[in-house]
């Protein structure tokens, strides 16, 4: 096996999976993802896939942990805090990756991931849209059916797919261009109000 396989292994990652990375707080709808996967399961085109939680161990990720194993769901993977060179790993071989999220006030997570070029699948919070624009595929983040159908047409889809991948390339770009020139024209008008 290659590399990247082995480090996958090392964490009980075979593929293909999907993940998800950042904090297991209850508005991170971590609880109706589980629940979406677990309907996916069941399917025999999806029955390989497996589910990579990455995040810090805590309180949150452990009451998540029991509601897994209370609902008897299968191949969901808890990874732990995984150090940034072997989570570029994850997120170069990663099928979808998955944003749930009911409330953000900026989700960066995902922009890393269309930055690594993994294909984003994201609730439809504006936040998100308009972070996000047409380079996600968006579900309601309060409807489980359609969380596990958007994931299921994404998976089964290499074309969308593809085509996700590439505009999430394309809306990293527009990002940093966009962030450096509103921070100098924020830079410029504190030089212009200081001159007053």
């Amino acid at each position: 096996p290659n590399l990247d396989d082995e480090i996958l292994a090392r964490y009980g990652i075979m593929k293909p999976y999907m993940m998800y990375v950042g904090n297991a707080y209850p508005h991170k709808n971590l609880e109706g993802l589980v629940l979406a996967f677990k309907k996916l399961s069941g399917k025999s085109a999806l029955g390989k896939l497996q589910l990579a939680l990455v995040g810090k161990e805590d309180y949150f990720y452990d009451q998540l942990k029991n509601f897994v194993n209370k609902n008897s769901i299968k191949k969901v993977i808890f990874t732990g805090y995984i150090p940034d060179y072997e989570l570029d790993i994850f997120f170069h071989n990663v099928s979808i990756y998955l944003w749930p999220s009911l409330y953000e006030g900026f989700g960066l997570s995902p922009l890393e991931a269309m930055a690594k070029g993994a294909p984003v699948v994201s609730s439809d919070h504006p936040c998100m849209r308009e972070i996000l624009g047409d380079s996600a595929y968006y579900f309601d983040g309060r409807n489980i059916e359609d969380m596990s159908s958007a994931i299921e047409k994404v998976y089964s889809d290499h074309t969308l797919r593809n085509k996700l991948i590439e505009r999430g390339y394309a809306q990293i770009k527009k990002y940093s261009w966009k962030r450096m020139a509103k921070m100098t024209l924020e830079i410029y008008d504190k030089i212009d109000t200081d001159r007053k």
